[in-house]
């Protein structure tokens, strides 16, 4: 059910990236390991390509949606498996898994249209 436009999609990205990039200072993780990094490191990446996408007639729209949407489940299956593989299961890793869940969800439910190509009238 593809029911987000990729307007709202757009300002989500940035909301999910300032979590990520914050992760630590909000859930209170300390940045002592490798694997503790990793919100850190993706919410910077997720932040640039999510500049870095042609939502709309942006300057920097070098990356197109349909790309956009492929890393964003890259993004969010690494952040469901990092705290499983690298053995971080005992330091509450759901929080991290839960928000890549939240970022698969929303990768699924966006419409892969171009952000000019969508009737205005049906855009949310």
């Amino acid at each position: 059910m593809k029911i987000i436009s990729p307007k709202l999609h757009a300002y989500i990205d940035y909301v999910i990236a300032a979590v990520l990039i914050l992760f630590h200072w909000i859930f209170g993780y300390e940045l002592d390991e490798a694997s503790s990094w990793i919100p850190l490191i993706l919410g910077v990446t997720f932040l640039t390509y999510s500049i870095l996408t042609r939502f709309r007639d942006e300057h920097f729209g070098m990356i197109p949606l349909r790309i956009h949407l492929i890393l964003d489940m890259l993004v969010g299956i690494t952040l469901i498996l990092v705290p499983w593989i690298l053995g971080d299961a005992d330091r509450l890793p759901y929080l991290q898994s839960g928000l890549g869940v939240l970022i698969l969800l929303i990768a699924f439910m966006t419409k892969p249209i171009p952000y000019g190509k969508i009737d205005p009238r049906t855009e949310a």
